[in-house]
């Protein structure tokens, strides 16, 4: 059985990523911080460099996904991201050291310079954050050692998600809340569209990336656009709430639009399985308390 160990098992795309790399015949080997007492579980915290090491001896895998990082308010310039470079980088040594042999890692479409037009994986860089320097030089690190090493890679761009157990101060799980706690909303950049991908769905494409011959850089979106407005609207309209939004159009120096392009990940590798958002909000509305 092909091994594979998978770090943040636990986090908003993590969660979802099991049955479908179960089904494929892998051996899942998780990481996260929780404690659980499951089988091949480990709990640890990603800067324990000597815990790592010691799993990676352990496990030996042949492939590896790692979707942890740290995701707190504040993290886009939080210190937490240089420590998360390092550790990411002593992993794929590990993971070298161990008979290695494919990796995905995560990035995010915050490395792109933003436009009001579908973002290529060829269009220009602009990452201003730490959070996005750090993950852009994660990438350009980890392409050099696995050329190097011989070892397959793959830089996964995640767009914009939405999932079951979200930080509560993220977008989804604000507006439910707030609505359920008969809370007023307030959307001050209603206008905002942007590209919004169920977790589910992200996890099943890491899956499919994984179990193919695709090497490089990938957008992981829905290719489509979709308003902050029209998101709480179809919230509220679901929770019988709309008395409680008000939708602004504030003026802002973001684009207007913020799509990626998925045809590579559409076309080249066949992925069709994108939710219908108004089924996983009718979901994710039951699910969040």
């Amino acid at each position: 059985m092909k091994k594979v160990i998978v770090t943040g098992i636990n986090g908003l795309i993590g969660q979802y990523i099991y049955e479908p790399l179960h089904n494929l015949g892998f051996e899942v080997f998780g990481i996260g911080t929780k404690l659980k007492n499951e089988k091949n579980y480990f709990c640890v915290n990603l800067n324990n460099h000597v815990e790592l090491s010691n799993i990676f001896n352990s496990v030996k895998p042949e492939y590896l996904i790692h979707l942890a990082w740290d995701t707190k308010k504040g993290y886009l310039d939080s210190d937490s991201n240089f420590d998360l470079l390092s550790s990411s980088i002593n992993m794929l040594k590990y993971f070298k050291e161990n008979g290695g042999k494919r990796v995905i890692f995560t990035g995010t479409c915050f490395e792109y310079k933003f436009k009001n037009t579908p973002i290529h994986e060829y269009d220009e860089l602009n990452p201003t954050t730490i959070y996005a320097k750090c993950k852009n030089y994660l990438r350009e690190i980890s392409e050099i050692y696995c050329q190097k090493h011989n070892i397959d890679f793959c830089w996964c761009r995640v767009f914009y998600i939405y999932g079951e157990n979200e930080n509560p101060n993220r977008l989804f799980p604000y507006i439910i809340n707030s609505l359920k706690n008969d809370n007023k909303v307030i959307i001050n950049h209603s206008q905002l569209k942007k590209d919004y991908m169920f977790a589910g769905d992200i996890a099943k494409a890491i899956v499919l990336i994984l179990n193919s011959n695709f090497n490089g850089i990938i957008n992981i979106c829905s290719g489509k656009a979709i308003s902050i407005g029209d998101l709480a609207l179809i919230i509220a309209k679901k929770m019988n709430k709309e008395h409680l939004l008000e939708l602004k159009e504030l003026s802002t120096n973001e684009p207007i639009n913020l799509i990626g392009d998925n045809t590579i990940l559409f076309n080249t590798l066949n992925f069709k399985e994108y939710s219908d958002i108004n089924k996983t909000i009718f979901k994710l509305i039951e699910c969040i308390n």
